[in-house]
């Protein structure tokens, strides 16, 4: 069994706990691998709709509160039991022109890697249920550029890609600045990546409606009954509760995202086929995001791939020059210090660039931060120190790019 422990632990009641100055290590014992793996030499990555992953939607999500030590703001995140329920009464939308064998196995895959005691089964299953740390870290990133109007200002009329996303954090994060601004900018394109297309229906979309709530109109979170209030049945934003999925909801999502104009891309499968389609769109992204994706030497080579052809190269090599340029690194609580040029808003800049949040070292897995940046290296990228944390198992927010 491998297990992750990063001190975002989810109890019995899957509330978050995001501890700050960790003293936890990462651990791993005999990995337990089920017998529906998938094929091993797949190398295809699929895109799928909004209105397919729509379509997923149960009647009603659990969720909880993420408070951020560093932040006044909040995110709402999908409980995982309540995806675990979801699982065993729904199929996987992306099995929708399937034989019905074929749905089946993908549900009693999707139901073995759910309960599987591990946070990893190869070629299966790379733990996107969960929110791990580097996740936060990246937001904790985003987070000291400012408040919800200058991040706004800064992601607003980008590209933006989150490779491997999971429970998709960062994303949150800065639809959310969205939605709170003011701003009315050229279209804002978030594209979101998964290995497992059950993540993008059980969590991922789930969360980024959850992100909405605050900001639609009330009688579109539910109506009321004649025998109800409509302050009875409104769900509480600031403590963990349910709310009813509706198509007035769901309509009041896709009029909001209009309103702001962002498109909602989404995609899941191996990082290999993901390189090769990026590589034929060549449309390039502003920011490409991703965190703990590094933990296997292994998938560095496939993560690259899709990283070098994901970022727009608009600009001339000037970029190299800051190759292995340090910032000031603060402790965890203290002043994020980045510089003025990473500050400039994204869909202004030259060439895009990376943002990788990731351990120092993965212990029992192999992989580590130092091993994939002489990868960078290699490749002939270049890369920078953007915000370290040195309390328990070392963690860095690093700048990649080429």
């Amino acid at each position: 069994m491998f297990k992750f422990d990063f001190q975002i632990e989810e109890d019995e009641d899957d509330h978050l706990n995001i501890a700050s100055g960790s003293t936890a290590t990462a651990q791993a014992g005999p990995s337990t691998t089920p017998s529906t793996l998938k094929e091993e030499g797949n190398t295809d990555c699929h895109h799928i709709s909004l209105e397919e992953l729509v379509n997923s939607l149960p009647e009603e999500i659990s969720y909880s509160p993420i408070n951020f030590p560093f932040s006044s703001k909040s995110l709402l995140r999908r409980d995982l039991f309540d995806a675990r329920f979801q699982l065993y009464n729904r199929p996987d939308p992306s099995s929708s022109t399937d034989s019905q064998n074929q749905k089946a196995n993908n549900q009693e895959e999707g139901e073995e890697y759910v309960d599987a005691q591990t946070d990893l089964i190869p070629g299966l299953y790379e733990g996107g249920l969960k929110s791990w740390e580097g996740g936060v870290d990246l937001v904790e990133v985003i987070n000291s550029i400012g408040d919800d109007q200058k991040v706004a200002e800064w992601a607003s009329g980008s590209r933006i890609l989150e490779v491997g996303c999971g429970t998709a954090l960062p994303t949150l994060y800065i639809l959310r600045s969205i939605f709170a601004s003011s701003l009315n900018s050229n279209k804002t394109i978030l594209h979101m990546q998964d290995y497992n297309s059950l993540v993008l229906s059980l969590v991922t979309l789930p969360n980024l409606i959850l992100t909405a709530l605050p900001f639609l109109p009330t009688e579109a979170l539910h109506v009321p009954t004649e025998e109800e209030d409509l302050e009875d049945v409104l769900p509480d934003l600031e403590n963990a509760g349910q709310f009813i999925i509706t198509p007035i909801l769901i309509n009041a999502f896709k009029q909001l995202l209009k309103e702001k104009n962002i498109e909602l891309k989404f995609t899941f499968g191996d990082w290999r086929g993901l390189a090769n389609d990026l590589k034929i769109q060549n449309e390039g992204y502003d920011l490409v995001l991703t965190a703990e994706t590094i933990y296997a030497e292994d998938n560095n080579s496939s993560l690259l791939g899709v990283l070098k052809e994901a970022i727009n190269k608009r600009s001339s090599q000037d970029e190299k020059q800051i190759h292995k340029e340090t910032i000031n690194l603060e402790d965890s609580l203290g002043d994020l210090k980045v510089d003025d040029e990473w500050k400039n808003p994204l869909s202004e800049r030259g060439n895009g660039f990376v943002l990788v949040a990731a351990k120092v070292l993965y212990f029992g897995v192999g992989g580590g931060l130092t091993a994939f940046l002489n990868r960078v290296e290699e490749n002939k990228g270049w890369w920078k120190d953007v915000k370290e944390w040195t309390k328990g198992v070392g963690r860095k927010v690093v700048q990649v790019g080429w």
